[in-house]
């Protein structure tokens, strides 16, 4: 006697699918912002790693490990 929508009939199978095609969306909405939050607002990748080195640079300048001529070498073979 227990047909479609009756019990644990279609009426319930339809809120399964449902679930599952919301965390389908939810999964591919967390891997997007994941693989963009990688770019750090840069839309060069390399403009990133030239001022990390120049940052470097600068550093073992104040500490004295480099001498001024050589952080301007430094300086020109980056920029």
């Amino acid at each position: 006697m227990m047909g479609p929508g009756w019990g644990m009939g279609w009426g319930m199978g339809g809120g399964i699918w449902m679930i599952l095609a919301l965390l389908v969306i939810i999964g591919i909405a967390v891997y997007y912002f994941t693989k963009n939050k990688n770019n750090n607002g840069f839309t060069n990748s390399q403009q990133g790693t030239k001022t990390d080195a120049l940052e470097i640079a600068r550093t073992r300048l104040a500490k004295g490990e480099i001498t001024t001529e050589e952080f301007e070498e430094i300086k020109k073979k980056l920029l």
